[in-house]
């Protein structure tokens, strides 16, 4: 790494100053970049007009990549790992070969306006893309170096959720008895808790809590995400899970396959869970083989919560497993599946796919009464895979 010059410079307090020659100036700047920069032109000014001066516009003329420069060093130790990975992916593709030489006190409204819409991304992305701008404006503006704080004035765009298509609980089944079997216990996992990629593969094996009153439950309080364990995804998503039947048995079996080690679920070859080797070498074969159409891996989670509305379970049950910080996220995007009537231990659900349930009222009425009678028993998910329930 090369090593920084500040001839000439010195700090007082936190104000940079430009020394030489017994001449002395305040340069009024914080900024270690822009005192180089106006030390520099110092320096030009020496050899153009024979003295050191600043023109009266020297001092405004810092520019957008060299308070980019000064707010790195702060914020990226400021904001988790994956945080930051994502703002500086945005700074070095998207935002600095647009502005990164433009001075900062000259980006207009218009500016940031045009370079919003010729981004070719989605508008969830294009927002995050915003993100750090924002940042940098914001300190820009703490700073004195604009004149106004631009970013106030742009609004993010309307963003659509994403479809939300979930497997029915016998397509479930299915897709566990087409993955390759050293990966069916993490599969059941994610598809019976409704956890997020990161809060899975950051499991170990203490935060199992085996011997927990009145069951068994998982502690989720971390995440591993892009080869780093750091925090979860918000403080809400920091929390204890119920362990259903269908969990408990997938922890038992995985047991026998990474009990001794530290961490609950690997790949075959030892090494930490990660999203691209789960889609990649085990989700889109597994969708093959059960002969159904790929759809993304996070389709274990909202099957999850819909698999649980749909049977009538509690809404803060359902909440606290998939770690939401509110309720509205749950109405917002499974409404479809809530019926009037909810419990609140998994329960409904458990006796659903063991047959042992009564249709709700409201489903019952319009049941053709001809239909057969319909029993079974609670699949075992690592014995003989067979379907959810027999017709007498």
């Amino acid at each position: 790494m090369a090593k920084k010059n500040y001839h000439h410079l010195f700090k007082r307090g936190n104000i940079w100053y430009f020394r030489k020659d017994g001449f002395r100036i305040s340069l009024d700047t914080t900024v270690a970049t822009e005192a180089m920069r106006l030390r520099d032109k110092l320096m030009e000014n020496f050899h153009l007009y024979g003295e050191f001066q600043l023109k009266a516009d020297d001092g405004n003329q810092i520019t957008f990549g060299q308070v980019v420069k000064e707010w790195a060093k702060i914020h990226s130790k400021n904001v988790k790992y994956t945080t930051w990975r994502d703002y500086r992916s945005a700074m070095n593709t998207h935002v600095l070969p647009a502005f990164k030489d433009k001075p900062i006190r000259d980006i207009t409204y218009s500016d940031v306006v045009n370079f919003r819409s010729d981004l070719d991304c989605g508008s969830k992305r294009t927002n995050n893309i915003l993100v750090p701008m924002r940042s940098v404006f914001k300190m820009a503006d703490i700073n004195g170096y604009v004149d106004e704080n631009v970013m106030l004035k742009i609004d993010n765009l309307s963003v659509e959720q994403p479809d939300i298509n979930p497997f029915t609980h016998e397509q479930v089944l299915m897709i566990l008895d087409a993955v390759d079997p050293h990966y069916r216990p993490y599969s059941a996992v994610r598809f019976y808790t409704g956890m997020r990629a990161g809060e899975i593969d950051g499991l170990a094996w203490s935060d199992y809590k085996e011997d927990m009153k009145p069951e068994p439950k998982l502690h989720i309080n971390k995440a591993y995400v892009y080869g780093r364990e750091g925090k979860t995804k918000t403080k809400k998503s920091k929390r204890y899970i119920d362990c259903l039947p269908p969990v408990l048995e997938a922890l038992t079996e995985q047991r026998l396959l990474t009990g001794k080690g530290k961490y609950i679920f690997l790949t075959k070859d030892g090494q930490r869970m990660n999203p691209d080797h789960y889609r990649d070498a085990v989700w889109k074969p597994a969708l093959k083989k059960a002969g159904l159409e790929y759809r993304p891996p996070i389709q274990t989670r909202h099957s999850f919560a819909t698999m649980m509305l749909s049977e009538g379970e509690d809404l803060g049950w359902v909440q606290n497993m998939m770690g939401h910080a509110s309720l509205q996220m749950i109405y917002t995007r499974y409404y479809a599946w809530i019926p009037s009537k909810t419990r609140q231990d998994g329960s409904a659900f458990m006796k659903a796919i063991s047959g042992e349930a009564e249709a709700p009222a409201e489903k019952a009425e319009s049941v053709d009464q001809t239909e057969p009678e319909k029993s079974g028993k609670v699949i075992h998910l690592f014995g003989k895979m067979t379907q959810l329930r027999h017709t007498q």
